[in-house]
């Protein structure tokens, strides 16, 4: 973290967020002095109860007041940006969702040229230099850690990972992947591809193992896929109780640089989590009661 004695934003920030309180305190005047204006300007039809519009009116101009007081110090009060951008963000959203359903005229997303897209680049950078100052950078690598214990020897975990079908086990069942094509190994240089979707996304990943040391640890790195960086390493460690202790280490970096670490990573940890603890329940169950020198060809 930097200090925050020697150091402060670029004074180009504090222009722009006190711009941009100028014109959210404007605009929010102009809707509540005249809240026709600008479904007249669009062609639309005016709105039944006009108070609700100088509501709106009100709210954009309190976002001025907020933008006003993050000029001070963008560094401390970047949550204000955060959310003034999520709402620029979801505004165009919610204007092509009502336009492709026949709801606003198009002349009505005009606004979004000043209210929304111009200001994008500018809150991104600001939110950038933020987390840049509190330490927290797209470039770092993120780290993700679980462990549990096995009543098995590390041997036989490690076995486990190895026999054939023990991918097709470990994978959630709520989670739309499969195998598509495996080396049957877990030898550096062995391959697995994994095909399926995130959302409505198709997603395509490749894993080329990278690192194998029998029978307490092998690796694995993404070779193209979902994620920016992706590095997995398992370890199989003999634990105090004379059983195993499962350890998954992986490094990984979110896709789309700050904006995915920003609005994403949240997102990737919690899948992360559920994901690795159903693994670690599925690997312990296999392997204490035996089940998987059975179920697994």
């Amino acid at each position: 973290m930097t200090d925050p004695t020697t150091t402060s934003p670029p004074s180009w920030i504090r222009g722009w967020l006190l711009a941009a309180g100028f014109y959210n305190l404007a605009w929010g005047a102009v809707n509540i002095i005249w809240p026709n204006a600008l479904f007249d300007f669009a062609g639309a039809k005016r709105v039944n109860y006009p108070e609700i519009w100088q509501c709106v009116g009100m709210i954009v101009g309190v976002y001025g007041i907020g933008y006003a007081i993050a000029a001070g110090d963008s560094r401390r009060h970047w949550p204000i940006v955060l959310v003034g951008l999520l709402g620029k963000i979801f505004g165009p959203i919610g204007f092509a969702w009502a336009l492709w359903n026949g709801v606003f005229p198009p002349l009505f997303g005009v606004t979004l040229l000043t209210n929304d897209l111009l200001w994008w680049i500018p809150f991104t950078l600001i939110l950038k230099d933020a987390a840049k100052f509190h330490g927290f950078s797209s470039s770092i690598n993120r780290r993700f850690v679980m462990e549990s214990n096995i009543a098995a020897t590390p041997e036989t975990v490690f076995q486990f990972h190895e026999s054939p079908g023990a991918l097709t086990h470990l994978i959630p069942p709520w989670e739309n992947m499969k195998a598509v094509e495996s080396s049957g190994s877990l030898q550096p240089g062995a391959r697995v591809v994994l095909q399926g979707n995130v959302g409505p996304l198709p997603v395509r990943w490749v894993a080329m193992h990278t690192e194998y040391r029998y029978p307490t640890m092998f690796a694995d790195r993404q070779e193209s896929g979902p994620f920016a960086f992706w590095y997995h390493r398992h370890f199989c460690l003999e634990n105090s109780r004379g059983g195993t202790l499962l350890r998954d280490e992986v490094e990984y970096r979110a896709p789309f640089g700050f904006l995915g670490l920003l609005f994403g990573d949240w997102i990737i940890r919690r899948k992360l989590l559920n994901m690795f603890r159903y693994r670690h329940e599925t690997t312990r169950y296999l392997v204490e009661s035996g089940a998987w020198r059975v179920s697994v060809p």
